[in-house]
């Protein structure tokens, strides 16, 4: 069983990872034709607003709390877990409705909001309030993009639901390739279609799984029962969730106030961070937390799992600190470095990816203890954690903004994150004794040899940088690909073989 989740983690990781090249190809025509300026901040602001929204709802919210509920009650009745499911599309469907329509009338006031440091420009604040209304509705389409891929999942069907994410990279690119630096409103347009196209796909992929809606006006007693337990953990986990993306809305508020360009880099330093958190902790807590919720009660098979995703996560984030540490400058001026991004927008970016660095172990720490309280659906732990999280991080935005801009702002997120930890591993311990006592979240060991590597291909990249292999980008990529050979070479050699399961079934029971 643990090895099927990982040659579907296999599926997932490539299809992440197509996903995540096609978004930088889009990130970096993005930075050419439209720099960091008030321009590319309207859109960015417009575009992460249902997106933002979309987390809370969807991935968030609904699919963690959806999945462990709808596979349960398959396992003992199907025709109540069709009814259910209908309940729940028809649900989010009414929802997202609602929160696009209410856009559409109060883009000026969200956008007020949100970014009061539009203000200073009337004409930047008119075209982001445009933008939204154009933008927003593409929640609808994402949400329900969402659930098709939750039901899917839970059916252990993983290469489409992991696959569309690619298709609306792509459809931005063509606006951009088009209309170049007056794409702003192509690539709303495009971003709106796109959602529409995926959400068909992932249809169609229901109904040739033979899965299909029951729509009912006659409540039972069952369904009822179930709703209400489904709205239960749906509520603590929307707290939950939209404590967390506060965090985001506040990193969002304190940008447009620090200056033009602000928003911007912070979404150039968040995707190229994003890369290494999504391809290995996004793609493994989607496995992960069907596997978990199936085995609640086998403790040994649940603590090995977690055991062994840990080392997996740590073998990935530890030279990834080292790695943008030491190339972070290089990486943002090969990737954006041109046309309308500047060298002081490539040294900020550059700078705030090596602080979100250092916040890679806990974010990957912290998104595997969340599957472990969804799999108990004892959500509210995520929900307690989160709070001190938010007040520290608007304490400190609100501090270190005006003195130290975004670089302040990305401070302030990471702190925030390792608090989250610190309070999910004590409620761990408190709530859930038993599988807190068979997690090792520090195997010494391991974990040290995992950092001496780390420091290893810190040494190479150094030692690589004193030579020059044709140009600027054929020398990153002959650095990085030497650095992970030698890298896994050494992991080899120190018997650490967690990072195997990338490319071959490994059965570890």
């Amino acid at each position: 069983m643990f090895s099927k989740k990982f040659n579907n983690f296999s599926k997932i990781f490539s299809n992440i990872f197509l996903s995540r090249i096609t978004g930088l190809i889009r990130d970096i025509l993005f930075a050419n034709f439209l720099g960091a300026t008030m321009i590319s901040d309207a859109f960015m602001f417009a575009f992460r607003l249902p997106n933002l929204f979309r987390r809370i709802l969807s991935e968030g919210a609904m699919t963690s709390v959806f999945i462990p509920l709808y596979s349960e009650i398959k396992k003992n009745d199907k025709v109540l877990s069709l009814k259910f499911s209908s309940a729940i599309f028809l649900l989010f469907f009414i929802i997202t409705l609602i929160l696009s329509v209410i856009s559409l009338i109060y883009a000026n006031q969200i956008t007020l909001f949100l970014a009061p440091g539009f203000q200073t420009s009337p004409d930047i604040f008119l075209h982001s309030v445009f933008l939204v209304r154009i933008i927003f509705p593409f929640l609808i389409f994402v949400t329900l993009s969402a659930f098709f891929s939750a039901i899917l999942n839970a059916n252990n069907i993983f290469f489409l639901p992991s696959f569309v994410s690619a298709l609306l990279n792509i459809g931005m690119i063509m606006a951009m390739i088009f209309y170049k630096s007056e794409s702003t409103v192509p690539l709303s347009i495009s971003i709106i279609i796109v959602g529409f196209i995926q959400t068909i796909l992932l249809f169609i992929n229901f109904k040739v799984a033979k899965l299909y809606f029951i729509f009912t006006f006659t409540i039972s007693k069952e369904l009822i029962c179930v709703l209400k337990k489904f709205f239960l953990s749906f509520l603590q986990s929307l707290i939950g969730a939209g404590i967390v993306q506060l965090n985001i809305f506040i990193s969002m508020i304190f940008g447009s106030l620090v200056g033009a360009g602000a928003i911007t880099q912070i979404y150039y330093a968040d995707r190229i961070i994003d890369l290494p958190f999504a391809l290995i902790a996004v793609c493994l807590s989607i496995t992960l937390l069907p596997y978990l919720s199936s085995n609640i009660g086998d403790n040994e098979k649940f603590s090995f799992s977690i055991n062994k995703s840990l080392i997996f996560c740590n073998i990935f984030a530890f030279p990834c600190i080292v790695a943008l540490y030491l190339l972070s400058p290089e990486i943002v001026n090969i990737l954006f470095g041109r046309g309308a991004f500047t060298d002081n927008d490539v040294i900020n970016t550059s700078s705030v990816i090596v602080i979100y660095s250092f916040s890679l172990p806990g974010y990957m720490v912290s998104r595997i203890v969340n599957q472990i309280f969804y799999s108990y659906q004892k959500i509210h732990l995520s929900i307690l954690a989160s709070i001190p999280t938010f007040i520290l991080n608007f304490i400190l935005c609100y501090l270190l903004y005006s003195d130290y801009g975004v670089q302040g702002l990305a401070l302030s997120s990471v702190l925030s994150v390792y608090l989250n930890v610190f309070f999910q591993i004590i409620f761990l311990n408190i709530y859930i004794s038993d599988i807190y006592r068979l997690i090792n979240f520090i195997n010494f060991f391991k974990n040290l040899k995992i950092i001496f590597s780390s420091f290893f291909i810190g040494l190479v990249i150094l030692f690589l940088s004193q030579f020059v292999f044709f140009n600027e980008i054929f020398h990153l990529l002959i650095t990085i690909s030497i650095s992970l050979l030698l890298y896994f070479v050494l992991l080899n050699i120190l018997k650490i073989d967690e990072f195997k399961i990338l490319y071959k079934k490994m059965n570890f029971n």
